[in-house]
């Protein structure tokens, strides 16, 4: 068995490879890794060996956790035990967790072989704690370890509130953005639900970001998903001095009320509710990029990403536009965490399959560094 690379980021594919196989045996791949609760995670998928004695994991399955060709489908789709019901994502139990692969035929083991996979905080600097004493401010700087100054992230979650985006903070500090994970509610000195937000307080945010070692003040990017989809449209649109590019995933093209109490506003401009209605997405000076699933359960996001384009469009907008629509994904595809386990009760709700919604949220993580990339 052979697994390239047998060393790699959480978001690099992996190719595992066993050889010296008889032509038409079934050979059946096991995937397991073991969670920070010590839960045991297991996917398997089954490939009918060819005359040339060689299986691929990106050849199609033909039976197992799913079928057909998925080159990442063993380490997307573990599982844990039906009886682990509080487990419905994989959370790793440190910086490195290792994946054991075996491969077997019949009733015995073939081969099998190891694979360490890095969440991004291997070699990655400690993130700075921020608190509102710190400059009013409750959120995690994850700094880059490469040296000199590269784009930087604002990154901030939608209406679960507190800090959600640390595994997105670390990834991307390991691939040389320096990444400012960011609460806007529901953590201490902070309001406790969506409702009644500054964007002064973002503004404030953006200010020290840009302020930061390693940083390339001319290339800061805000990124949110969801109500924070929306919320980095608004930025963007409200700040454009301060705000050179934009990730909104699964976002509104409109300004909503408060959330769970939508009798109150959900952001306020000079301590004046922003109203309802179009945000002014026109107004950013940056490019764009947008991803929505086609089967969205919690709002037509991809209906709102095409009111997006279509505005800009009209508007002769002069900076790059990408849109990413992924007709069998739902609001999952938001999370842009690439190759990690979740359960299908963890999109309960949220809409599309778990199979359809990991390859679009792996697809859309490639284009996000791609995106990201070209703004250095």
């Amino acid at each position: 068995m052979t697994v390239r690379p047998a060393n790699a980021l959480l978001d690099v594919p992996a190719t595992i490879s066993v050889s010296g196989l008889r032509a038409g045996t079934l050979v059946t791949l096991t995937a397991q890794a073991t969670d920070a609760v010590g839960t045991v995670w297991t996917s398997t998928a089954q490939f009918s060996t060819p005359a040339s004695g060689v299986i691929s994991s990106s050849d199609p399955s033909v039976g197992g956790s799913y079928r057909g060709a998925n080159a990442m489908g063993l380490f997307e789709l573990m599982a844990p035990p039906a009886a682990a019901t509080h487990d419905m994502i994989f959370t790793s139990p440190g910086a490195v967790y290792q994946v054991k692969l075996t491969a077997s035929a019949g009733t015995g083991i073939v081969t099998s072989a190891t694979m360490d996979r890095d969440t991004g905080t291997a070699a990655a600097p400690t993130p700075i704690a921020l608190r509102p004493a710190v400059g009013g401010l409750y959120g995690e700087m994850h700094p880059a370890s490469a040296t000199g100054k590269h784009p930087a992230v604002l990154l901030f979650g939608g209406s679960e509130g507190g800090l959600s985006g640390a595994s997105e903070a670390d990834l991307l500090a390991a691939h040389g953005y320096p990444t400012l994970d960011l609460a806007y509610f529901g953590e201490p000195g902070l309001p406790t639900t969506l409702a009644n937000v500054p964007l002064e307080y973002f503004a404030k945010a953006l200010a020290f970001l840009r302020a930061q070692p390693g940083v390339d003040p001319s290339h800061v990017v805000v990124m949110g998903g969801s109500r924070g989809g929306e919320a980095a449209l608004l930025i963007g649109s409200t700040y454009p001095a301060l705000v050179n590019a934009v990730v909104a995933s699964v976002p509104s093209s409109d300004v909503h009320m408060g959330f769970p109490d939508d009798t109150k506003p959900a952001w306020t401009l000079h301590g004046v509710a922003e109203p309802a209605g179009n945000i002014a997405v026109e107004q950013i000076h940056g490019p764009i990029m947008l991803t929505c699933g086609g089967q969205d359960a919690v709002w037509d996001s991809c209906d709102y990403v095409t009111s997006i384009t279509g505005r800009l469009q009209r508007a002769h907008f002069p900076y790059q536009v990408t849109a990413l629509k992924y007709p069998q994904a739902g609001h999952a595809v938001g999370a842009m965490f690439a190759y990690n386990s979740y359960t299908a009760s963890f999109i309960a709700g949220l809409g599309g399959s778990l199979p359809a919604n990991q390859t679009a949220v792996a697809d859309a993580h490639a284009h996000l560094l791609s995106f990201l990339a070209a703004q250095s």
